[in-house]
C-alpha cells in the first residue's frame, strides 16, 4: 500500500504545471497545520517554516500521530521543486478554556489554501467534538469563520481551497458555509478529511446546499469521526490500518495522485445512524445541559492535557448514569459503537 508519504517522495520534484495541484496536495496542507508552532502572522518561506518547526520539535515519544506525520511530510518536501515556492502565513495555535483552535494559510502559484487544525491533546479540544452535536455555531466555529474571511482578502486570492482533518474538516465546512459572497465565489473546493458533519438544522439549510457542490468528504473505510452527524456524498478511502488508526491520513491508501476507493464498514454506518436518527427525538437543550454537566464534573481545567485514566473513565461513566435516561442511553449506544471500532470489531 502506498501512502501520502510515498506520494510526496515520488512527486516532490514534479512541477505543478506537469501534475496539477490535487487532492493529495490539499491533504498535505491539512497535515502541516499540526506542526506545534506558536502563533505568527508573518509570511514564511518553506525553508523558514522548516527551521522554525525544528526549534519546537517534540521528542518522538511525545508526538501524537498527526504531529509525527506532519514532521515526516515536512522533511520530505523541504528541498523539493514542487513545493519550493510554498508560503506559510497567519499561523494560529490557540488553546484556552473556551477553545482549541489552529489554522494557517498556504499560498503557492495562484492558489490559496486555508487549513484548519483538528483536535489536539487538550480537554477543551475533545469537549468541542461533543459540542458540535448540540450547538451551532460553536465558539471555535466563529473563530474559523472569521479566519477564513480575514485571511483571503488579497487580490491574488482568486483560487481558494479550504481544508481540514478531523475537527478541522468540520471547521472548513462551516467556515465556507458562512463565508461572505466575495470570498465564497473564489472557493474552488472544500475538503473535509474525516471530520464530523452537521446538525440536521444546518444540514437542511440553504448555506449547506450552496457549499455542498464544492464539498469533498473523504473518509476511511472504518471511519468513527467523519460519519458523525449529518453529511452526504462520502468518498471512501481504502486503508490497511486497524481500528481508530484508520482516522490518520498517513494510513490511507494512495495510488499515483488518487485515493484508492473502499467500502464503508458496518460499524461506521451504525455510528452515523446513532448520531443522526438516534438523536432526532432528543431535546437539544437537554443534551447541552447533560454534556456540560459531565464536563464540569471532570473537575479539570479545560485547557489542560487530556489524560483519560481508568479512574476518570469510571467517573465519566457514573456521571452519565445521572443524566436524562433517553440522553444517557443514546450516549452509551454511541460510545459503545466507538469502542467496538477501537477494538477492531468492524
Amino acid at each position: 500500500m502506498f501512502t501520502i508519504l510515498d506520494y510526496l517522495e515520488n512527486y516532490k520534484n514534479v512541477m505543478i504545471k506537469d501534475v496539477h495541484w490535487n487532492n493529495i496536495d490539499n491533504l498535505l496542507c491539512a497535515i502541516l497545520v499540526y506542526i506545534p508552532l506558536k502563533t505568527f502572522s508573518t509570511s514564511k518561506s518553506l525553508e523558514d517554516f522548516y527551521i522554525s518547526s525544528q526549534e519546537v520539535k517534540p521528542l518522538e515519544t511525545e508526538m501524537g500521530e498527526m504531529v509525527k506525520t506532519a514532521y515526516e511530510a515536512l522533511e520530505i518536501i523541504r528541498n523539493s521543486e514542487r513545493y519550493k515556492n510554498l508560503k506559510v502565513s497567519n499561523f494560529i495555535n490557540l488553546t484556552t478554556e473556551n477553545t482549541q483552535f489552529g489554522a494557517c494559510t498556504f499560498r503557492i502559484s495562484k492558489k490559496t489554501i486555508v487549513s484548519f487544525k483538528g483536535t489536539d491533546s487538550s480537554i477543551i479540544g475533545w469537549i468541542e467534538n461533543f459540542r458540535v452535536t448540540y450547538s451551532y455555531p460553536t465558539f471555535t466555529h466563529n473563530l474559523a469563520i472569521e479566519y477564513l474571511k480575514t485571511n483571503t482578502h488579497k487580490l491574488s486570492d482568486t483560487e481558494i481551497y479550504v481544508v481540514g482533518h478531523s475537527k478541522g474538516g468540520n471547521l472548513a465546512l462551516v467556515s465556507a458555509m458562512e463565508a461572505p459572497q466575495n470570498v465564497f465565489k473564489k472557493i474552488k473546493q472544500v475538503y473535509n478529511f474525516d471530520g464530523p458533519g452537521l446538525r440536521k438544522e444546518q444540514f437542511k439549510s440553504e448555506a449547506y446546499k450552496k457549499v455542498s457542490e464544492k464539498l469533498l468528504n473523504i473518509l476511511p473505510t472504518g471511519s468513527v469521526v467523519g460519519v458523525l452527524l449529518y453529511n452526504e456524498n462520502y468518498n471512501i478511502v481504502e486503508t490497511n490500518a486497524l481500528a481508530f488508526s484508520q482516522h490518520y491520513p498517513v494510513n490511507w491508501s494512495i495510488f499515483g495522485e488518487f485515493f484508492e476507493s473502499g467500502i464503508i464498514s458496518n460499524i461506521s454506518t451504525q455510528l452515523h445512524e446513532n448520531t443522526t436518527i438516534g438523536f432526532e427525538n432528543l431535546d437539544p437543550l437537554k443534551v447541552q445541559e447533560a454534556f456540560e454537566t459531565v464536563f464540569i464534573n471532570l473537575e479539570k481545567s479545560y485547557s489542560s492535557k487530556f489524560n483519560f485514566s481508568f479512574d476518570e473513565a469510571v467517573k465519566f461513566y457514573r456521571n452519565l448514569k445521572n443524566l436524562d435516561p433517553a440522553i444517557s442511553q443514546s450516549i452509551e449506544q454511541t460510545l459503545g459503537t466507538v469502542l467496538k471500532s477501537v477494538a477492531g470489531r468492524q
